[in-house]
C-alpha cells in the first residue's frame, strides 16, 4: 500500500496512525510505503511498523466519545 500526503507540492510525512495501521494489518496488506519525517520514502513490512501516532481525527473521536471500528 502506497500512502502519500503532499504539503506546498513536497512529500510529507505520511505514516499511518495507530488505528490506521492497525485496521491496515487487519485487512493483511503486508508491505507499506510511506514518507518519513525528512521527507524521505521509506518502505516497511506491516510485522515491523509500530506507531503510537493518534490523527487529529481520532483524538477528536475519542473527545466525543465516538467509538471507531
Amino acid at each position: 500500500m502506497y500512502i502519500v500526503r503532499y504539503k506546498k507540492g513536497e512529500n510529507a510525512y505520511s505514516a499511518p496512525c495507530a488505528n490506521c495501521a492497525a485496521k491496515i494489518k487487519q485487512v493483511g496488506i503486508k508491505k507499506i510505503v510511506y514518507c518519513n519525517v525528512a521527507g524521505e520514502i521509506q518502505k516497511e513490512n506491516m510485522n515491523n511498523f509500530n506507531s503510537n501516532f493518534l490523527s487529529s481525527g481520532y483524538r477528536e473521536y475519542a473527545r466525543k466519545n465516538i467509538e471507531v471500528y
